[in-house]
């Protein structure tokens, strides 16, 4: 009866290991691997970066001191960058290991090298648990075919950028279009009258609202310097239902149709009706209106 007891226990041990090993793998597993994308062609100095997750169930933790140091160097493999990152889960954790490697060793043919395989332990548990990560493989190719000697023997000098030609036809040219492009820009955004075509109807009614105080005395004159350049530009005074006639007759400021209608429907009401505006914020309106005016007026629109 003693043997059969001792046969059943051998028989019941290889289970209870397996068992052990099942609940082992449970409390940590690597549940996702990315190695670099490319395998091939990766020369001395290329970086190589791998990105392994982590869920381990409590209270089994992955601490940093778990991780390969920086700066370790497996057969010209060496490590340049760690990263742990651990975000909580339903009933368990996860961690994000990044690593970078750095590729040093030269070789005079291409040959097949490997980023280290790594055993990561985690603690906090009764008995001990670690995820096993395995080895990738990539092929090293040299930057030239022999030593260093044959790489010498072979380097071409550096080439000189080509010089600029500085001729008195290049100059004038890029003087002329500078002088273009700088009078391009102060026809479209001078305020004051530099050039004989900038004193539009429009570009004098916005330089006097420019100069327009901003208080309530005023919203008469500023409204009236606006009508102004209506008046001007159409040949006569102005009104609303004559709008249709004055878009026919000058169609640059059409695109405007819409502010310009929006304008003479709040001057009605503040001249006709006696009703009171914010006069700064009046002021600014009209300022913004009256300046895309000026740039239809000038074409520039």
């Amino acid at each position: 009866m003693k043997k059969l007891t001792t046969l059943f226990s051998i028989c019941l041990l290889p289970i209870g290991l397996c068992a052990g090993a099942m609940a082992h793998a449970a409390e940590a597993a690597l549940v996702s691997l990315d190695n670099p994308r490319i395998a091939t062609g990766i020369t001395i100095g290329d970086v190589l970066e791998r990105r392994l997750v982590i869920e381990a169930s409590p209270p089994y933790e992955l601490s940093k001191s778990a991780l390969p140091l920086k700066g370790e160097r497996v057969d010209g493999i060496e490590l340049v960058g760690v990263a742990l990152q651990g975000e909580k889960a339903a009933g368990s954790q996860r961690y994000e290991v990044k690593l970078s490697y750095q590729v040093f060793a030269a070789a005079s043919k291409p040959s097949v090298m490997r980023l280290p395989a790594l055993t990561l332990a985690l603690g906090g548990g009764d008995t001990p648990a670690e995820v096993n990560v395995p080895a990738w493989h990539f092929w090293s190719a040299p930057l030239a075919a022999g030593n260093i000697h044959t790489a010498r023997s072979n380097a071409q000098p550096q080439r000189k950028p080509a010089l600029l030609d500085t001729g008195p036809e290049r100059l004038a040219l890029a003087l002329t279009v500078f002088l273009v492009g700088v009078v391009g820009l102060v026809y479209i955004n001078a305020d004051r009258r530099w050039l004989p075509w900038m004193g539009g109807s429009f570009a004098q009614a916005y330089r006097k609202l420019r100069k327009t105080p901003a208080q309530a005395g005023h919203q008469a004159q500023a409204l009236g310097y606006v009508h102004q350049a209506f008046n001007q530009v159409h040949g006569s005074t102005l009104f609303r239902p004559q709008l249709g006639e004055f878009f026919a007759q000058h169609p640059q400021y059409q695109p405007l149709a819409k502010e310009i209608d929006s304008f003479f429907q709040h001057s009605e009401s503040l001249l006709f009706t006696g009703e009171n505006a914010d006069s700064p914020a009046l002021l600014k309106e009209l300022q913004q209106l009256c300046r895309r005016l000026r740039d239809c007026e000038r074409g520039v629109a």
